[in-house]
């Protein structure tokens, strides 16, 4: 496959990801095979391979380490599947004991509610800001000037962080891909 329509796909797809809105999270109090089922559809744009995001393990971790408030009776709410998509995410750029710090810092400035949308919409935003110029079809790729107010600087900065390093997986991935190929045709059979 040539490499770069393969980049140019998987742009086109991370360039219009969207993460759930608050409002629209299970208003009732769900069992965790619910709550894994939502994180994987939510975060399937981030799936690469067989590679599990998101187990019932790591979520009895993250409430055994105080990352997230316990379920009730087995069962989990809005704040527990807010609080699965943000750390599940954010593992993939910090460590898990800055991501509890950060989660809790975020819900004092703008409670629970406003500092998961604005997480989402600053994902939203990083991510077409990252992948909308490889679209463009351009010799360079270009980033627009971005504006981000002081209050929402950490969430700005981590959510372009994670962009960034989906981009350059996948360009070392298709870059790979391309080496591959060549080196098999290139290669000649001596026997």
């Amino acid at each position: 496959m040539d490499d770069n329509l393969e980049l140019y796909e998987y742009s086109k797809k991370m360039s219009e990801a969207k993460l759930i809105k608050w409002c629209c999270l299970p208003k009732s109090p769900i069992y965790c095979d619910n709550l894994l089922q939502i994180v994987k559809d939510e975060l399937s744009f981030m799936q690469i391979g067989d590679e599990k995001l998101i187990t019932k393990s790591m979520v009895n971790n993250y409430v055994k380490w105080g990352m997230m408030p316990k379920p009730l009776k087995k069962k989990y709410e809005r704040l527990h599947i807010a609080h699965v998509i943000v750390i599940t995410i954010l593992k993939q750029i910090l460590p898990i004991s800055e991501i509890k710090y950060g989660i809790q810092l975020q819900i004092v400035l703008h409670g629970k509610e406003r500092a998961y949308d604005a997480f989402a919409e600053a994902l939203e935003e990083s991510m077409r800001k990252v992948f909308v110029p490889i679209l463009q079809k351009q010799n360079t790729y270009v980033l627009d000037e971005r504006r981000v107010d002081y209050d929402k600087l950490a969430i700005s900065s981590i959510t372009t962080s994670l962009s960034n390093k989906l981009l350059t997986e996948k360009i070392v991935e298709t870059k790979i891909k391309k080496y591959n190929n060549l080196a098999k045709s290139q290669e000649v059979d001596y026997e």
